[in-house]
Formats: structure tokens, sequence, C-alpha cells
């Protein structure tokens, strides 16, 4: 099953058009000077939020999305056209995250907030730009830098205050609906629900969202029913209510007990795979319950936990409630020991439960003024985020240059880039620095007047010192690493 709270996209920048070495000459006027206009800029990749969308749907079927290169110069001091920015509109409350590392770019929480995902390309400079003292008539240009491309994922979350959660057909829709007053789809099958319904409730002033995570089973972090895809909404709720049909007696409660083991191994495998130091707690805090994980001792997520015996209407019998919610102190107390957990009192756990009827509306009421409550007892606490505002990361300084001549240099002679008798007295380098990266690949290749000009600047930059601090000599080849996806690595002469 594919759901469409999260799609991965391809986007692509537009390239900036290329600058224009011409001279101009008019009648009257005396000399030739440059007039060799500006490429126009590239297409910028912008995501914008918009509070009218609530979907990710629109990205199901078109994947591929690409601004406009812009214009290359003209003569007579015209610059190229600027390329119209492409917007990509999502939900309020999407995340941007790249497709490799799965890092958070990017958390649209405002409606018209907009997020640069990709720049159009730079520099494409005409020769009316490097006219001096010295030299009058320049006959160079710059190539405009290339689009940038990559894989990102967007993920529309759910922040639903009160999480539903429970194994299928234990009446979590049915809840939302009388809870809400939504019209979720409900039916006397497992796997009713395969999207979440999110729902606003109303208890006096004070308004709360309940989302109805879909439901799941013993092994749904590693895919069974409908796998793990709804437990980072779980995650959103900033309080776990876990429901459960009173109609399965002991097999519901264990069934029930048995998610926090799901929603343990999803933290530990999506949050926690490189910490060293990290515990789970079941705590008391009040009267209240949470569900905590620390990270190097530090508070990392904390969730209110309560408890609904649901389908009330089958059962009907005091009696039966009281067994039932005795039998549920034992069972998560058990648990509790087993996993070396503290012990929670049975009075603590016995004002953590609620009994409802979704049916009859029996106790629902007095449940979702209890979870007003708690919600105004409980603070917010945001997983974390990386934000990263570099599109393209360097190599660490000792990494930035390799010697890779022992297996460069048979390639380079057998394509005919070295002699067999220059090779034997050269050297291959393999340079890796986005910023030599983007000074390569403006150069028109076979002007001198340019290439003087990008050795000025790379001298300027430091990067001629540190080379030559590192053994590189002149005649030396150097490769350098292209970071712009579709263009191949480019070779220099040091």
């Amino acid at each position: 099953m594919q759901f469409y709270d999260e799609v991965k996209i391809t986007i692509e920048s537009g390239k900036w058009g290329n600058g224009l070495a011409s001279g101009r000459r008019e009648a009257g006027a005396p000399f030739w000077w440059p007039s060799g206009g500006d490429g126009g800029k590239g297409g910028a990749i912008i995501i914008k939020a918009n509070k009218d969308e609530n979907t990710l749907l629109e990205y199901k079927y078109k994947k591929v999305f690409k601004a406009k290169n812009g214009e290359d110069g003209r003569t007579k001091d015209q610059y190229g056209a600027d390329a119209e920015d492409f917007m990509i509109t999502v939900p309020v409350e999407t995340l941007i995250k790249d497709a490799e590392t799965g890092r958070i770019l990017h958390h649209f929480t405002k409606d018209q907030e907009e997020r640069i995902a990709l720049p159009g390309g730079e520099w494409g400079k005409g020769n009316i730009h490097f006219k001096d003292a010295v030299n009058q008539y320049p006959n160079f240009y710059l190539l405009g830098e290339p689009g940038q491309k990559a894989e990102i994922i967007l993920e529309l979350q759910l922040l639903g205050d009160v999480g539903l959660i429970g194994n299928p057909s234990v009446g979590k829709s049915s809840l939302i609906n009388c809870a809400a007053a939504t019209k979720a789809k409900v039916a006397e099958y497992h796997f009713t629900t395969l999207v979440p319904n999110l729902g606003s409730v109303s208890v006096g002033d004070f308004r709360y969202n309940m989302v109805d995570i879909p439901g799941l089973i013993k092994g749904a972090a590693d895919g069974k029913g409908l796998g793990n895809d709804f437990l980072r909404h779980v995650l959103k709720s900033r309080i776990f209510a876990m429901v459960m049909d009173m109609a399965r007696f002991d097999e519901g409660i264990q069934e029930t007990i048995d998610l926090f083991d799901e929603i343990t191994y999803y933290v530990e495998d999506k949050f926690l795979s490189e910490a060293e130091d990290y515990n789970f707690e079941f705590e008391v805090d009040g009267d209240l319950i949470s569900f905590s994980v620390y990270v190097a001792g530090e508070l990392f997520m904390s969730k209110r936990v309560v408890f609904v015996l649901n389908k009330y209407d089958l059962i009907n019998d005091e009696e039966l409630v009281e067994e039932y919610q005795k039998q549920l102190v034992g069972r998560l107390s058990i648990y509790l020991e087993e996993n070396g957990f503290s012990l929670i009192p049975e009075h603590i756990i016995r004002k953590n439960i609620f009994v409802t009827s979704a049916g009859t509306y029996f106790g629902v009421g007095e449940w979702i003024r209890a979870l007003a409550e708690i919600l105004k007892k409980t603070p917010v606490l945001a997983l974390p985020e990386i934000e990263s505002t570099e599109v393209f990361e360097a190599a660490d300084e000792e990494e930035m240059i390799s010697d890779i001549t022992e297996g460069e240099k048979q390639v380079l002679v057998k394509n005919d880039y070295l002699d067999e008798v220059s090779s034997k007295y050269t050297n291959v380098y393999l340079i890796q620095n986005p910023e030599v990266c983007r000074l390569v690949f403006i150069i028109p290749r076979g002007n001198e007047e340019a290439e003087l000009r990008f050795w000025k600047q790379m001298q300027q930059r430091g990067f001629i010192e540190l080379f030559e601090q590192f053994g590189i000599r002149k005649g030396d080849v150097l490769k350098v690493r292209s970071y712009y996806e579709g263009h191949e690595d480019r070779y220099i002469v040091f």
C-alpha cells in the first residue's frame, strides 16, 4: 500500500544563461568597446505552504519538476531574460527531507511560508564587466552555472494533539466521529481506515485536534498489517490514547499493551540508531502518566498516556467493567516489570482509564473534557529537526585533495588526455570543493583570457597556495569533482 502523505520527487533548478563577448561600434564612435550582456538567471525551485492545501496527492503521478533556463546574453549591452521560478505548493505542516540521508531540511508551519529548495544557477557574465585599465577590450565571457538537481521527500505531518492508537476494529474511527463530529468511514471488518482521520474537538473555548491512526498490530514496525507508515503520526501526538475493545477481554488488553513495543522499535529505528546512550521510561507526573525517551540523560520525547475501554454498550455490566480494569492494571504492571520500568501505582492507572461507547456516546463527553485538561498541563515537545541551508557540502579540508595518480593516469593516457612521455612526470589529484567546481564550470574552454582570470581567482582565494603545500606541481592534472548531477567531473592542468 502507498500512502500519499509522503512523496518523493525530483527537482531541478534552471541554468543561468551564458554571458556574451561582443564588440560595439557605431557611426561617429571612434573606438570599439565591449558590449556583451549577462545571461538571465535560471529559475529557482521554491516550495510554498498554503493553508488551503491538505494533501500531497497532486504529486502522486507527476514526480519531476524542472525550472526553465535563463536566456543567454545579447549584444549592445542587453541582458538575457530571467527565467521564472518554479513554485511547488504544499500543505502547512509539511516537511522537506533529503531523500538520500533523511535529514530534515525545512518544516513549514505558517501559511504562505516559502523556502528556496534549489536556487537557480549564477554567474553568466558578459564581457562588459571585464574592462579595466589594462584590458580595454576583453574578449571573453563566463558561462552560466548549471542548475542543481536533487531528490527530496515531502512529508505531511498530521499534528493531532490526541492520537487514537489501537488494533483494528476497536472503534477508533467511531470515537473520532462522535468526539469531533467527523464522518470517518467505519465497517465491521479490519483495516477499514486506510488513511489517518483528523478531527477538531471543542470543549468550551478550548479546541484540540484528534487523529485516528489506522489500526496497528503486533509487528507493524517490521511491516506487518499496514506496516509502520502511520507510526510517525503517532509520534506527533501529545497524548497517546490507547483504545481497546472491551468485548475482546484479555486478548484485547494484551494486544494493546504490545503496541508500546511497536512504538519503541520505531523510535529506535528512526531516531536512535546512532545514539549510544538512551532509555525509555514510564513516568508519573501528579495524576498523569507519561511515556518518555531520554538520550544521554536529556529528554528527547514525552507523551501522556490514557487508556480508553471502548464498546461499553456490548458489555453494559459494571462488574465486568471493574474486572476489565483490574485485568488492565495487572497486565500493564507485568509489562512494566518485565521490561525494567518503574511500576505505576494502581490508583494512578485507574485515574487514566476511561470507559466509552462510541455507539451510544456513553462516557465520551467526560473523556474529551479530561483530555482537554491533560493537554493544558502538557507542554509541546517537538521532535528535533536539523536545519540545513547548504546546497553543496564540501569535503573536509584534509579530504579536499586526494592523490589518485595510480588509478587515474592510465585512463588519461588511454583517452589521449596525456601522452606516454609527459605522463611519466605527471601526477593526478582529485579536488573536492564546491567553490573550485563553480569556478571551473563557468570557464569557456579554449579562451586564454578566461583561463587567465580563472587562475587569478584561484590565487586570490588561496587555492593555489593550498595546492602547492600539498605538493602539486606545474603540469599536474586536477580532476575537479562535479557537484552538478548530470555533469561529469572536469580535468584541468595545474
